[in-house]
């Protein structure tokens, strides 16, 4: 089976597997929601609910709306994309509504038609003062 000598392209640092795999030539429709990593290479209608990191591969189809801790997006999401921190559109993604995230990545000859929304990173003094009032 090539899944098990699969890595898949999660954000850099996270060197965890996806606990729930939607591989090629599966189909889901409803709502997907997980605690752990999502690795997506099928089609998914509904919903995709994630409190850890999502891999979209460049053969999957996505018409849903997505939120995921991190994501790397490298097939097609039709949907608004929310993401708490890091979200990466590869080359071969494509995403067809609005984005929201902390830090956004493009590569070149990706594609994407919304609006974009990103959290304004803190600044030095706003994390202390913070800390200081935990």
């Amino acid at each position: 089976m090539a899944i098990l000598n699969r890595k898949p392209a999660m954000p850099p640092g996270n060197g965890n597997y996806p606990d729930t795999i939607v591989s090629a030539g599966m189909r889901i429709e409803g709502e997907l929601k997980s605690s752990g990593n999502i690795s997506i290479d099928g089609i998914v209608s509904g919903k995709v609910h994630t409190s850890q990191n999502l891999e979209v591969g460049p053969n999957a189809q996505i018409d849903a709306d997505v939120i995921a801790n991190n994501a790397v997006i490298g097939g097609i999401v039709k949907g608004n994309v929310t993401v708490k921190n890091s979200l990466e559109l590869m080359s071969s993604g494509k995403i067809l509504g609005n984005i929201s995230c902390a830090s956004l990545g493009i590569h070149e000859g990706a594609y994407f038609n919304g609006a974009c929304r990103m959290q304004e990173p803190k600044t030095q003094v706003e994390i202390k003062q913070e800390l200081n009032q935990g």
